[in-house]
């Protein structure tokens, strides 16, 4: 009995223990390149930092004084303005949240996997954690700082909670809290839960259907007239910024766009041959409860068909591959079990079962196991460059200023930020998007008092004419995460060139190894 309790627990030790030693090393390589300071992959986190410190004073916006929905999550912000919107935070609560969803993982695969062998069963489910935390992307979403690891966590618990369903017939309280909860982190988690509510009333749960659906309806639609209060619309300005579905109102065209561009994408392309397999299932296989799983998670890979997204330094589409491998394993791991339990040589199928699921998890996830291997190279890039903004904007010119990529620039800053893309600005938002001459970047400068522009120039490819173009801040080595090897800075008028030149000698003289700032010629 100890030993079988020894070996059911040993997953979970091997599995928390590998991600927080990758986690170490990953955090040590992190201060090694920054000069021993703490940087995220990337610069979105500090967005919602930012919006954090605001909302702990009663604001809710970048700027004091103006609102704005800069934030892709509803819950995020807030969750971080409960800890005080300190810049660790996010660290500490994802590094929480990866370790919750390596137990979820270990709690599932030991109710999945049912090998007669203990030994056998420990090792399998070890192993399969490990290829698990790799093919979510687990290590690196607790390094870009955002609340993708607490979206994966929601999404673990709604797959494991619908087995659960399946084989007991109950439906776990925490189940109804994960299908509300995770459309609240990140909308396109709507792509999970509707097809969850949906196998839950063909289950004929319809109290609990009804409940979750209330809920989500309720929340979602509070946090839209709570924008559309302070007149910035119905969604936030960075979801409207990156949907083709929002900007194009939900029309046809825009949804089939999104569908091709999903054929053409790696992790669209997995989820597609998943979708096949699962296909598959619904059409040969034998368990009726499997089947409508398998229909159920076809509808959720479509739903992100039509209107997810992908990147953003791998984080964008992990929900749901995560979901989709979590029901894939379920469906078809009593085949692989039958096929090791009944073999003649146990450990020899066990083995070429281990080397195809190891071989499969490869294929899937290649781009994930790459990353961490750029991980503090991108954490540098954030340090090199929107970092040196940071401080330039707030240790040298200290007065309000404009940007394409907001994110550090603003956070910890008590200073004016215009971001000229518009997830912090909604009439910047509004503005790029109807007109086409580039004056009103210069007007809307103008009214802010704005007199230093720093943006990647690619992005505004017509400015003003009335902008001075100062220099530029170069990255020290490739560029990874930002969109940008080069952020070109502007003056928008003559007398303040010179004095923005001359607060750029001095910090240039600043500049940590390998970032460097060249002047253009006046």
């Amino acid at each position: 009995m100890k030993s079988k309790i020894l070996y059911q627990y040993l997953p979970v030790f091997i599995g928390i223990g590998y991600l927080l030693s990758v986690c170490l090393i990953h955090l040590y390589r992190i201060l090694s390149l920054n000069s021993g300071m703490f940087v995220y992959t990337i610069d979105d986190p500090y967005i919602h930092l930012a919006l954090a410190e605001n909302i702990v004073n009663g604001h809710y916006g970048i700027n004091s004084g103006e609102v704005s929905a800069p934030s892709s999550s509803i819950m995020w912000p807030f969750i971080l303005a409960i800890f005080g919107a300190h810049v660790y935070s996010p660290l500490y609560l994802n590094i929480f949240f990866a370790t919750a969803s390596v137990y979820v993982l270990t709690v599932f695969l030991n109710r999945v996997i049912q090998l007669n062998s203990f030994r056998l069963k420990s090792l399998f489910v070890s192993i399969l954690v490990i290829l698990l935390i790799l093919s979510t992307n687990a290590v690196g979403l607790i390094f870009i700082g955002m609340e993708h690891s607490f979206q994966v966590l929601m999404v673990l618990l709604i797959a494991h909670g619908l087995i659960i369903e399946i084989e007991t017939k109950e439906v776990k309280s925490w189940l109804i809290a994960a299908i509300t909860i995770a459309p609240l982190i990140r909308y396109e988690c709507l792509a999970i839960s509707i097809p969850a509510i949906l196998f839950l009333f063909s289950r004929g749960h319809y109290k609990q259907v009804l409940i979750s659906s209330v809920l989500i309806t309720t929340l979602l639609g509070s946090f839209s007239v709570f924008l559309m209060s302070l007149e910035l619309g119905s969604f936030p300005s960075s979801v409207e910024a990156k949907s083709n579905i929002v900007q194009g109102g939900g029309l046809f065209s825009s949804v089939l766009w999104n569908f091709l561009f999903s054929m053409h994408y790696r992790p669209g392309i997995v989820l597609g041959g998943t979708a096949l397999f699962l296909l598959h299932y619904y059409f040969y296989g034998r368990d009726i409860d499997k089947k409508k799983l398998s229909v159920i998670s076809i509808l959720a890979i479509m739903l992100q068909y039509a209107a997810g997204s992908y990147g953003g330094y791998n984080r964008y589409e992990i929900y749901i591959l995560a979901f989709i491998i979590l029901i894939a394993i379920y469906i078809y791991a009593s085949q692989i079990v039958s096929l090791i339990n009944n073999a003649r040589d146990k450990f020899a199928t066990f083995f070429k079962v281990l080397i195809f699921t190891t071989g499969a998890a490869f294929i899937m996830s290649p781009v994930y196991i790459y990353d961490q291997f750029t991980l503090a190279f991108a954490s540098n890039n954030i340090y090199q460059q929107q970092y040196q903004m940071h401080r330039f904007a707030t240790e040298f010119y200290n007065k309000p200023i404009a940007v394409n990529d907001l994110g550090y620039v603003s956070f910890n800053n008590d200073n004016y930020v215009l971001d000229l893309w518009g997830l912090g600005s909604h009439e910047a938002l509004k503005l790029r998007l109807t007109r086409d001459n580039p004056e009103w970047m210069h007007n809307l400068c103008n009214t802010k008092n704005v007199e230093l522009v720093m943006i990647y120039d690619w992005w505004f490819p017509e400015r003003p004419n009335e902008w001075i173009e100062i220099g530029i801040l170069n990255l020290g080595i490739r560029a990874i995460t930002p969109s940008d090897d080069k952020v070109h800075f502007f003056a928008t008028n003559e007398e303040a060139y010179y004095e923005i030149v001359e607060k750029l000698s001095r910090f240039i003289e600043t500049l940590p190894e390998g970032a460097t700032f060249s002047f253009n010629e006046m």
